[in-house]
């Protein structure tokens, strides 16, 4: 007999096999490749960021090094404070960040492995367990989503499930609080999910509260009472980071949060690069491509034909993801927005289609187990391992957007770590109507490698004052532009030639060195072009 413990090993190992996998030749080049080319960088920010505050001062963790001299600039987007707890000591013992924030990665097949265990518990199969895994995990919306390390981070979901079930069928005070710590688990590796799960968590919770008998109910209100309060408290400074951000950043726009509200179309819809649904791509855009496979849907139909309490409490968190995927195109997002101030800060409602998909894989489970009743274990076994290279082969994506980066920082990164502390101004600039640009990026990846303040900056949302800059900036290097970058108290302009082209970077440093309160520091070769460093005299 395999004992649990090695099961569940063994459960894990396939799925992180099964991930590299997927995502391959991520796995290849740990250390130097990342997918796409501005959120991943800012993910490595993150990560970094955590790794250099922590030891020196904590009480400073959200106060970034970015968009200066604004507070908080951590908390402008999902702060992946559990992913920078994990990967802090392997940024400590030497291992680059880049291949730290690869390794995080691994959640997606962690996220598989906790989808088993939930599947595990609600139908006692393990073998329609491994398939609502794969369906969890590997989703076409994974794929959309490869750049954005905090929605792979969705282990905690089925885990906080699984121990509310627990909790309320035992009455366990151990299983509530063990589903309060993976509740706070997943606030502090992805807001997004855990204002979808806690919301989803009040009509589930009343639904298996009014179908208990009266002695479960008074234990699991008993247990669940103060395991609820210690997760408040937990997740507290995340709350008032936010909620601070909130007075100054305001609330999402009506037009931006519309763009990300998904529709019945996109439902049908993959990306281009998926290999066997290419042609659906039409039917969605970025953040809508919502497809969650036939075979899951074919096996999730045949998993509701009979319904218990368990499977019920499924059923109403697919439908609430569903509907709260469509954002404002459907009413309940609006009376969300009303009542629960977080969600005036959500800006792409489509995301809450993983609780849709959490639902369809514990159903595919079932349905799974439903038509293997009665078969023999050679013949699950061979149908199961069937099934589930279907599910990988459907859920097949083309990954080619790959982002190279130098395993040595710039000349100039290095010159700024030993630099005293120096208030930083990169050039070029963001325009005011673009300002979402990959050269932000990669001055704040830079950052990671000398931690100095710097104005720039590129996260989910951006402070007025960085509208100021980019309007302020726009004939740089002239009056106005200067005027304002001494009242942001700048200290060093650092041009980049590489980005700039040869022509702009000589006019601007002749421009530049024609000026009095201008004095060239330094000046770095490098493959793409010179970086060179000037004075700003205050």
């Amino acid at each position: 007999m395999i004992s649990r413990r090695f099961q569940s090993a063994a459960v894990a190992l396939l799925f992180i096999a099964l991930t590299a996998f997927m995502t391959w030749p991520q796995a290849a080049h740990l250390g130097s490749w990342v997918y796409d080319n501005d959120d991943p960088l800012l993910s490595i920010w993150r990560l970094s960021w955590i790794a250099h505050i922590l030891p020196i001062s904590p009480a400073d963790l959200f106060n970034g090094n970015i968009f200066h001299p604004e507070p908080r600039t951590l908390a402008y987007t999902d702060s992946v404070v559990l992913q920078g707890l994990f990967t802090a000591p392997l940024i400590w013992a030497g291992l680059s960040n880049v291949a730290a924030y690869n390794l995080v990665l691994l959640s997606i097949g962690l996220s598989g492995w906790a989808m088993w265990k939930f599947a595990a518990h609600l139908t006692g199969d393990g073998a329609g367990a491994i398939l609502a895994g794969i369906v969890f995990a590997f989703v076409p919306f994974r794929f959309d989503h490869l750049h954005h390390l905090e929605l792979q981070a969705t282990i905690f979901l089925p885990l906080t499930l699984l121990y509310f079930d627990r909790a309320i069928e035992r009455g366990s005070r151990r299983d509530a609080w063990l589903m309060m710590a993976a509740f706070a688990a997943q606030m502090y590796s992805c807001i997004y999910y855990a204002v979808f799960l806690a919301t989803a968590l009040v009509p589930i919770g009343l639904l298996r509260l009014w179908r208990a008998t009266p002695q479960p109910r008074t234990a699991f209100i008993r247990a669940a009472a103060p395991a609820t309060v210690a997760a408040m408290v937990i997740v507290s400074p995340y709350a008032l980071a936010y909620s601070a951000n909130r007075i100054t950043l305001g609330d999402r726009l009506d037009r931006d949060v519309l763009l990300y509200s998904a529709n019945w179309s996109n439902y049908l819809a993959t990306t281009a690069a998926n290999v066997w649904y290419s042609a659906s791509a039409g039917y969605g855009q970025p953040e809508r491509f919502l497809f969650p496979g036939a075979l899951a849907l074919v096996l999730a139909a045949i998993g509701v034909i009979t319904v218990d309490r368990r499977k019920a409490s499924v059923l109403v968190l697919g439908a609430f993801g569903l509907l709260v995927s469509f954002g404002l195109n459907s009413p309940l997002f609006e009376v969300l927005r009303a009542v629960a101030f977080p969600y005036r800060g959500l800006r792409a409602p489509a995301r809450a289609s993983i609780l849709l998909y959490l639902a369809l894989a514990a159903l595919a489970a079932y349905g799974w187990a439903r038509l293997m009743r009665g078969r023999s274990q050679k013949t699950a076994i061979i149908a199961t391992t069937v099934v589930a290279l279907g599910m990988l082969a459907e859920y097949r994506t083309r990954l080619d957007a790959w982002l190279v980066i130098p395993e040595k920082p710039p000349e100039v990164s290095t010159w700024l770590a030993q630099h005293p502390r120096s208030v930083v101004a990169e050039v070029p600039f963001a325009k005011a109507d673009a300002l979402h640009s990959i050269a932000d990026g990669l001055y704040m990846f830079h950052s990671t490698y000398h931690c100095q303040p710097i104005v720039n900056g590129y996260s989910g949302f951006f402070p007025p004052s960085f509208l100021e800059l980019a309007e302020a900036t726009r004939n740089f290097p002239d009056d106005v532009s200067m005027a304002y970058l001494k009242k942001r108290q700048v200290d060093l302009i650092v041009s980049h030639g590489g980005l700039l082209g040869p022509e702009a970077f000589g006019d601007m440093t002749a421009a530049l060195l024609a000026r009095p309160d201008i004095e060239a520091v330094a000046q770095f070769e490098e493959p793409r072009g010179v970086d060179a460093v000037f004075r700003l005299r205050r």
